[in-house]
């Protein structure tokens, strides 16, 4: 006589590392194998599977045991259901919403076209964040989906809410982004190359420049700066993004600098810092440039020089058959560290300035309260005590919205990695931090990371 076991002899129940699943195991060939579905529900809740159980395999398993391929999937959790973050929807193309694979596949033409809005027209739409749904694994515990973050924007310069979710144009302009303002900006245009005739350019709008800028000039703008020639040794300085239709070739003179983004067809010998992302063409050759987030080589190459990106860079060669020396860095540049740290110290003084502006006027309100009245000397004291403190007030709050906007993250982490979609030559160095890979070798089609500490050389699909 065969006897029978208990449920416990005859199944037993094993988890997913993520709790998501869960599966009846046989342990042993059994000869005869009774069991009925209480106890097998029991033998669940003894393992603490409490939720999404799969009451059609569950039958199965007690009415028709040797017909179950074992492990037999008995519970499955219901995953998070993500939401999704809010963004911005432009009526106007600033290229300010695109994902990453749109970045790459930007037509320059497209981008050196100026986008001008007149006054009452619609410039963008704030698409609401929406919040994921929490699931739930199948010991019963809650999963949270990740959290959402709302897109922040504000209106800047001759803009305005229409709505709780529009912003508007209240005169004729060019639209421009910096940080998270938008602005409608009136623009300046010289429309032949910089030079004695035009002088230096210092705009408090966009600029347009229909020629080239030559060594030695400068063009400053508060919004954008467009230049369809060529740029040579000059110094440049956007609030916003700046456009370069013929390229940059610098001879190790000048300095670009943009708030948001830089778009040139290739450059030379250049110095450039973006507050975004640098976009170029064709090839960046003995240059030193600087992302807050992402470089995009489209077509060429990034042959000598430093290039350095907070996010990713995205190129389709990495040095060249010479072995010129070439050297990248991804994650938060020293610069960028230097900048934050700078703010961080003024905000401080500046609080500690105000509290003592804060306490000198509570000491005059009072004196006023006993003797009722103040001296012409006090009277001065107060009316300098309150014209500083408007002014420490208005700077504090423009030094931390530039400090938020260096510091803020998005939800979805982007790693700082490094895409050769063609051939990465030897004698280039790619570095995280203080971890440094030289590469004595060629590699082709290689996505470089950082992971666990040790850089990571891998095939970029």
């Amino acid at each position: 006589m065969v006897q029978t076991q208990s449920v416990k002899d005859l199944f037993g129940i094993t988890v997913t590392d993520d709790k998501m699943e869960a599966f009846v195991e046989i342990k042993s060939d059994i000869e005869k194998m009774e069991t009925t579905k209480t106890e097998v529900i029991q033998l669940l809740e003894e393992s603490k599977i409490y939720y999404g159980r799969i009451d059609e395999n569950l039958n199965q398993i007690v009415d028709s045991p040797y017909s179950v391929n074992f492990p037999c999937l008995i519970a499955r959790g219901l995953p998070a259901e993500q939401g999704r973050d809010g963004k911005l929807e432009f009526m106007v193309n600033l290229q300010s919403d695109l994902t990453i694979k749109e970045k790459e596949e930007l037509d320059f033409r497209e981008v050196i076209k100026i986008p001008t809005v007149s006054s009452g027209d619609s410039i963008l739409k704030v698409i609401p964040k929406e919040e994921g749904k929490s699931g739930m694994n199948v010991l019963g515990e809650e999963i949270k989906p990740e959290p959402v973050q709302e897109a922040r924007i504000n209106p800047g310069q001759n803009t305005k809410w229409k709505t709780d979710d529009t912003i508007i144009a209240t005169m004729d302009g060019q639209v421009s982004q910096s940080g998270n303002k938008i602005h409608v900006l009136p623009t300046y245009e010289v429309d032949h190359s910089v030079d004695m005739r035009s002088g230096n350019v210092d705009f408090n709008g966009s600029v347009i420049i229909r020629g080239d800028v030559p060594t030695g000039f400068t063009v400053k703008a508060k919004g954008d700066i467009h230049i369809f020639g060529l740029v040579e040794g000059a110094h440049l300085d956007a609030g916003g993004s700046i456009f370069i239709q013929k390229g940059i070739s610098a001879m190790y003179k000048g300095m670009i600098h943009s708030g948001l983004d830089v778009h040139a067809k290739y450059v030379n010998q250049g110095k450039i810092e973006a507050g975004r992302d640098i976009f170029v063409e064709e090839s960046i050759m003995l240059s030193e440039c600087i992302a807050r987030e992402k470089v995009f080589c489209q077509k060429g190459s990034l042959i000598g020089g430093h290039i350095s990106a907070g996010q990713q860079i995205y190129v389709k060669d990495l040095g060249n058959r010479l072995n010129a020396e070439t050297s990248v860095y991804l994650g938060e540049d020293k610069k960028s560290l230097e900048g934050i740290s700078h703010l961080e110290e003024r905000l401080k003084e500046l609080y500690d300035s105000i509290n003592k502006l804060k306490q000198l006027g509570e000491k005059i309100k009072k004196i006023e309260s006993v003797k009722g009245t103040l001296t012409p000397k006090e009277k001065t004291t107060r009316l300098k005590q309150q014209n500083s403190l408007r002014l420490l007030a208005a700077e504090y709050k423009e030094v931390q919205e530039a400090y938020q906007d260096k510091t803020e993250k998005n939800v979805d982490f982007v790693q700082p990695a490094l895409y050769v979609r063609d051939i990465l030559y030897p004698n280039t160095k790619v570095n995280f931090g203080k971890y440094q890979k030289g590469f004595l070798h060629q590699h082709q089609n290689v996505h470089v990371k950082l992971n666990d500490y040790e850089i990571e050389v891998l095939p970029f699909k």
